[in-house]
């Protein structure tokens, strides 16, 4: 940790800014009150509350009921990222940049598929979120594109416009929106771990949680890519497959191959993950014995029937990932790391409260809306 007569009186103030702008943040008995409003009552509470009631003032005469919190909440999150991003001094301001920039390919994959699969635009629409360099102007623009090339060549000025470029004439073509959405996050990753290795204060720090994070986007594919129809070769996996994290591709790709249970478990408890997995588990069934091993046993289960990860776990290690993080910006609290706690913790309040109003509109019941909370 850098000595705090080192550091920066405007490091020392934007970080202060960013723990206190935390303590805002909703805690878990306000989802639990949340849970049990109507629609029309979430709306008029989230009304009272000063961080939303610019949102939900300037957008009801548009939308009503579910849309509106969806709408209203997109609304906030995007103008607290750029708010962040306008208070965050020198480093922190280009690592806040570098890091909200997997907005902009969320964005521009659902701008994307949504072209070619001739999706309602407004549909399109009410998914984005410019949190990032590209502004709503822009996202307008592309939306207003009739075809897959039109809206690459509308991105030309856009910083993962070669990655695109590369494949521009297999646009729309089966399979290639993967690839797109695989080499941009390799691209984005790259740039992010590469500018942690500057030297601020906490970016060593910052590193480690990317690197889990790569591992765990790692290993959701790998997931996926064994639960598919077709199996793949090799090269395919290496070209899905994220650089950077600190579970070796090799091992990734030798655990693709594996159908007997004693060698997948020898493998997988060889990774990170197992007890990351192992913790979320125990924190979620209350089973304070349940073991690494126990973590393997589970997801060789579901590798050996071909079945997707179990939401309600994926969740629970998001949580784990944000616990780890909180203490890392307590233990770092003039660095990178106060940021980025904020803006992860505001991402998932925006995705809480959007889960809500869409579980309420849908009518499920309260505690299958409460699977889908991170708190």
């Amino acid at each position: 940790m850098v000595p705090s007569s080192m550091i920066s009186p405007s490091y020392i103030y934007a970080c202060t800014r960013f723990r206190v702008r935390k303590t805002t943040l909703l805690p878990r008995e306000e989802y639990l009150r949340i849970m049990q409003m109507s629609i029309p009552e979430i709306i008029t509470h989230l009304g009272r509350q000063e961080d939303y009631r610019q949102d939900i003032v300037s957008l009801a005469h548009e939308f009503t009921g579910a849309q509106l919190i969806e709408e209203a909440v997109n609304q906030n999150l995007s103008r607290s990222f750029h708010h962040a991003t306008a208070i965050a001094p020198g480093d922190l301001q280009t690592l806040t940049r570098e890091y909200l920039a997997r907005w902009d390919i969320a964005n521009v994959m659902a701008i994307l598929r949504g072209t070619v699969h001739n999706v309602d635009r407004q549909q399109i629409r009410d998914l984005l979120i410019p949190a990032g360099e590209i502004d709503d102007a822009h996202l307008n623009h592309l939306l207003s594109l009739a075809s897959c090339s039109e809206v690459i060549d509308g991105l030309r000025g856009w910083r993962f416009y070669p990655v695109l470029a590369e494949q521009y004439r297999a646009c729309g073509e089966k399979g290639v929106f993967a690839q797109f959405e695989n080499e941009l996050y390799r691209e984005y990753y790259t740039k992010l771990l590469n500018l942690g290795t500057s030297g601020c204060s906490g970016c060593q720090e910052m590193i480690a949680y990317l690197r889990f994070e790569i591992d765990i986007t790692n290993m959701r594919n790998l997931l996926r890519l064994h639960c598919a129809e077709e199996a793949c070769d090799i090269t395919t996996i290496e070209r899905t497959m994220i650089p950077g994290g600190r579970i070796p591709l090799s091992l990734l790709q030798r655990l693709y191959g594996i159908e007997t249970e004693g060698e997948f478990l020898n493998v997988f408890l060889k990774t990170d993950i197992a007890p990351v997995l192992a913790q979320a588990v125990r924190e979620l069934r209350q089973d304070p014995d349940f073991s690494s091993t126990d973590a393997a046993e589970l997801v060789w289960q579901r590798w050996h029937e071909r079945q997707r990860p179990v939401h309600e776990i994926e969740m629970a290690i998001t949580r784990i990932r944000l616990h780890q993080m909180e203490a890392l910006s307590r233990r770092h609290p003039f660095s990178v790391l106060p940021v980025l706690a904020y803006l992860e913790r505001k991402r998932y309040e925006i995705a809480n409260l959007r889960a809500i109003a869409r579980g309420k509109a849908f009518g499920l019941p309260a505690e299958r809306i409460w699977q889908y909370i991170v708190v």
